[in-house]
This record gives structure tokens, sequence and C-alpha cells, in this order.
């Protein structure tokens, strides 16, 4: 069977998300690489992150959203944001805490906008373990992206503790992998 333009599009974007995100980030956030893992993030953009799972927020399953702005510090207390390098340094520090060693990413599915070639949303797994080599956290990522200067940048990330909580958030229709086709 012939693939469709469309197909071989979605291949391609899919072999470029799964090297930047799978590879490339997660050896930074493994690395716990400040400026690195910033690095996929679009510069000098307020960005939201939504935190779905279990409510330890007291609105009753509604989430988290953490609101951080990717440019200076000062610009991000006038914007009323977080900075994100403090937000990094924040989340490394408590991961070393929690003995981390390393992630692992796997990237499940994309959503690729048909109307703009400058948008698309990559649904990831990931798994964290510690230095004893045992996984003791793990959740579902939507992560928004989009292209500047020919680079997939996030642009908004919604996380998930369970594919059960996203499956009931998400239209996984919408999700395409490469063992799926076109529909």
């Amino acid at each position: 069977m012939k693939n469709t333009s469309n197909e071989v599009e979605l291949k391609e974007l899919w072999e470029k998300l799964y090297h930047k995100f799978c590879i490339e980030y997660n050896n930074d956030f493994s690395n716990q690489d400040v400026d690195g893992w910033l690095s996929h993030f679009v510069p000098n953009q307020k960005i939201n992150v939504y935190q779905y799972g279990i409510d330890a927020t007291g609105k009753k399953g509604k989430g988290k959203t953490i609101k951080i702005y990717t440019g200076s510090i000062f610009s991000s207390l006038i914007k009323g944001r977080i900075s994100a390098k403090l937000m990094a340094k924040i989340v490394f520090k408590r991961l070393a805490k929690q003995n981390y060693s390393h992630s692992e990413t796997e990237l499940l599915g994309i959503q690729n906008n048909i109307n703009t070639k400058s948008k698309v949303k990559a649904h990831f797994s990931y798994k964290r373990f510690n230095a004893q080599g045992e996984m003791y956290d793990s959740g579902i990522g939507l992560y928004s992206l989009l292209k500047v200067k020919n680079q997939w940048l996030i642009n908004e990330m919604s996380v998930y503790d369970t594919h059960d909580e996203f499956n009931s958030r998400v239209d996984l229709s919408q999700i395409w992998h490469p063992s799926k086709g076109i529909s």
C-alpha cells in the first residue's frame, strides 16, 4: 500500500519529535541541565503547565495550573508568573531529594493541526527512576508545540497521573501513531 503525502509528513514529524523529546529533551531533563531543558520551550513566552490527577489541590479534580514565563526573572515578575529558570531549579532540587537518577520518555502519538504547519501536540509517557534503578513515578503528558526557527518548542504542557485521567480529558481519535496509519 502506497503512503499518502500526509502520512509521509506525519512520519517525518514523528521522527523529528521522537529525536527532539525522547532523546534530547529526556537527556537534558535526566541530567538536570536547567538551560538545556529550558531550551525546549518557546523563549520569552507565557507558558501554562496544567497538572491533572490525584487531587492534592483541594480543587475537586480540576487540577493545578502553574504559570511560568521563559524570559527574564524581572519580566516574569511583571507578568505575574514564576520564572521558568526558577521553576526548573525547584523541580530539579525536589528530584535530587527523591534520589532521582534518570527518566525514560516515550512518544505515544501526535496531533497535527492540518490548518497550520506551525502547531502540533505531542502525547508522551514518562517514567522516573531512582539511583537504585527503581521506577518511582510515572505519568502522561500532552505538550503543545510551536515551530520557531525550524524547531519544535513547548508552549503549553498538560500532565496526567494516569492513562485513565488522560483518556477522560483528551479526544484520542485526534492522536496519530505510525502503527495507526491515516484514517
